[in-house]
C-alpha cells in the first residue's frame, strides 16, 4: 500500500512537471508574440560593423539582419558583444541567437546548435594577379616561398601538405603579403573570407583555392533545446538561398562565388 502510494506521487508529480514544461513559453513563443529577436553580435569588418560617420551596421549580416527584418516583420535588436563573450552571453540569456558570421565548427557545436549554412570559407591563398596558379601543383614546387601568419588555422594545415615548396610564418598579415606583392613568395595563406576582402583591396593580388584544402561553413547558432527557433531561422536561410539573395550579398561585399556555393565535389 505505501509502495503504492509513493509511486502514485511521482506519477503525480511528474505529470505536473512535465505539463508545466509543455505549457511553458519558448523562445519563439516569446520572439513571435514581442515581434522581436535579439541578437548577439562582435563587429567584424565586412559582416557587422557601425559606420562611424552614420551609426548604422554594414557588412553581409548587416543586409542580411535588414532583410530579415523585411521578410518576417520581426525586428532585430542587435547587442555588441566580443568574440570570448557571444557564446556565454546567448546560454547566459542576454540574446536569443547569435548572427554574425560564426564559423560552425565542430568544437562549437559542443555549446550551441547551428543552423544550416548561409556562407562556405576555405583555407586559401593570395597570389600574384599576373601569376598562373590553376592547382596546389603550381604552388608546392621547389624554390617556392609561400607565407601565412604564426599560429593560425592556415598554418596549422598547410605545413604537412607543402612538401617541396618552403612554408614561411610570419608575425603579421601585411609583412607576409608583402613578400607575394614584391615576388619574394609565390603565395600567402590564409581563410578566403578574409582574403576574399583583401584581393578586392589589392588589385595585384587574386585569390586561389588549391582543390586540397579544408572547407567550413558560416551559420547563426541557437542554445540547444530552442529547436523551434531553430527551425524558424533555418525555414528563412533555405528561402533565400534558393532566391540568390546570399549570392547577391556575396557579390556586393567582395566574397568569391564559392562563399555562396561551397566546394565544387
Amino acid at each position: 500500500m505505501r509502495k503504492a502510494l509513493v509511486l502514485c506521487l511521482v506519477v503525480l508529480v511528474a505529470g505536473a512537471f512535465f505539463a508545466q514544461a509543455a505549457g511553458a513559453e519558448t523562445v519563439m513563443d516569446k520572439v513571435i508574440k514581442e515581434k522581436v529577436l535579439r541578437v548577439g553580435v562582435a563587429p567584424w569588418k565586412n559582416f557587422i560593423q557601425k559606420n562611424p560617420a552614420t551609426g548604422e551596421y554594414e557588412g553581409i549580416i548587416a543586409d542580411d539582419l535588414r532583410n530579415f527584418e523585411k521578410e518576417t516583420g520581426i525586428k532585430v535588436e542587435i547587442s555588441e558583444t566580443n568574440w570570448a563573450g557571444m557564446i556565454a552571453g546567448m546560454q547566459a540569456g542576454k540574446w536569443d541567437a547569435i548572427m554574425n558570421g560564426l564559423g560552425a565548427t565542430v568544437q562549437r557545436s559542443v555549446s550551441v546548435a547551428f543552423t544550416e549554412p548561409y556562407g562556405y570559407y576555405a583555407e586559401a591563398s593570395l597570389v600574384r594577379t599576373k601569376d598562373k596558379v590553376n592547382s596546389f601543383a603550381d604552388l608546392d614546387k621547389k624554390g617556392n616561398k609561400i607565407t601565412c601568419i604564426a599560429g593560425t588555422s592556415a598554418h596549422t594545415l598547410w605545413k604537412d601538405k607543402f612538401k617541396n615548396a618552403e612554408l614561411v610564418p610570419f608575425s603579421d598579415s601585411t609583412t607576409a603579403m608583402l613578400e607575394v606583392i614584391q615576388g619574394r613568395a609565390k603565395a600567402f595563406m590564409s581563410d578566403s573570407l578574409v582574403n576574399s576582402f583583401r584581393a578586392k583591396e589589392r588589385p595585384e593580388l587574386k585569390l586561389f583555392i588549391p582543390e586540397n584544402t579544408t572547407w567550413f561553413y558560416q551559420a547563426h547558432a541557437v542554445r540547444y533545446g530552442d529547436s523551434d527557433l531553430l527551425a524558424f531561422l533555418n525555414t528563412y536561410i533555405r528561402n533565400m538561398r534558393v532566391r540568390g539573395w546570399y549570392k547577391e550579398l556575396g557579390n556586393k561585399w567582395g566574397m568569391a562565388d564559392s562563399w555562396a556555393t561551397g566546394p565544387k565535389n
